[in-house]
């Protein structure tokens, strides 16, 4: 699932590639991916121009010039690709003018799309056409979706999350104050996002690898360094994996190879069975709030 570098990633891609333009056609291909009836939907945003794309969490918001938003989330296997309709593009295909095949992509089937777009990381389930010759496609949100909402149910959704990792107001000191008083397991607590939004299973194993903490320990054994060592090292391993490129396989164009370079970089997260880089004892595997965590014995107590 993506966590917050992956989303950050993005973000910033979109902000780069997608910020300013408008949404000038729509393909929805799973009607369930979305809040609205088709009809109402394609109202809404067709011929919206996009002002901003932001980050909360695992959400990102599309802040329309014209206002009102749209909120994504692409839950365990959603995947955003982006398609330049431009001359390298065009190569690859049987469309003679990027405008012929943009109409095709716009006209098409889930199952058409496969042989079409060969790059595509998974089926596709709404399609942006954007001005300036470019295409979003959001595929596999089968558990991820796409709302449209206004400023009132928008505000009322984000008030669920818990403070952002990334977020600059919030720091270690908070952090322990958030865990003052708890009771459970450390690793379920980092990951429900009604207390840090968009930590995941990935991040929270290496954030309590680094800081020597075992995903099973209770919060309330946790003293003042631990607490203060734990926000740092979830702060320091999210910015490391944002700058190399995060976790996700999938690019986010053909001529992405940025993204996915942290996997490389993951000390504890899948690598069950293999030696510790630090003390060489063997990573272990275990259960742990219904999520699978990866520790070593011997350096986290």
């Amino acid at each position: 699932m993506p966590e917050v570098p992956e989303m950050e990633i993005y973000k910033n891609y979109l902000n780069q590639w997608v910020k300013g333009k408008e949404i000038s056609e729509l393909n929805i291909l799973r009607a369930k991916s979305i809040n609205l009836e088709l009809s109402e939907f394609r109202a809404k945003v067709q011929g919206k121009r996009i002002k901003e794309i932001r980050r909360r969490g695992k959400y990102l918001i599309f802040d329309f010039e014209e206002g009102d938003f749209l909120l994504t989330h692409m839950m365990l296997d959603g995947r955003l690709f982006l398609l330049q309709l431009d001359s390298e593009t065009l190569k690859k295909t049987d469309s003679p003018k990027a405008e012929d095949l943009q109409s095709v992509i716009m006209g098409s089937s889930a199952e058409e799309l496969k042989n079409i777009v060969k790059d595509l990381p998974g089926r596709a389930s709404v399609i942006f056409g954007l001005s300036g010759g470019l295409i979003l496609f959001f595929c596999n949100l089968t558990l991820g979706y796409l709302h449209y909402l206004d400023q009132v149910h928008l505000d009322t959704k984000l008030q669920e999350l818990g403070k952002d990792p990334l977020d600059p107001d919030f720091n270690s000191r908070d952090f322990s104050k958030l865990l003052k008083g708890k009771r459970g397991m450390i690793k379920p607590w980092l990951m429900n996002p009604k207390n840090i939004s968009g930590v995941g299973n990935a991040y929270s194993n290496e954030a309590l690898f680094s800081a020597g903490i075992l995903p099973t320990r209770g919060v309330s054994t946790l003293d003042d360094a631990e607490k203060e060592n734990l926000f740092d090292s979830l702060v320091r391993i999210i910015r490391d994996s944002i700058r190399l490129g995060g976790d996700m396989e999938e690019p986010f164009a053909a001529w992405d190879d940025f993204t996915g370079g942290y996997n490389p970089y993951f000390k504890v997260y899948d690598r069950t069975g293999k030696p510790c880089l630090v003390c060489g004892e063997d990573i272990q595997k275990s259960e742990v709030g219904g999520r699978n965590a990866f520790f070593c014995p011997h350096c986290q107590k």
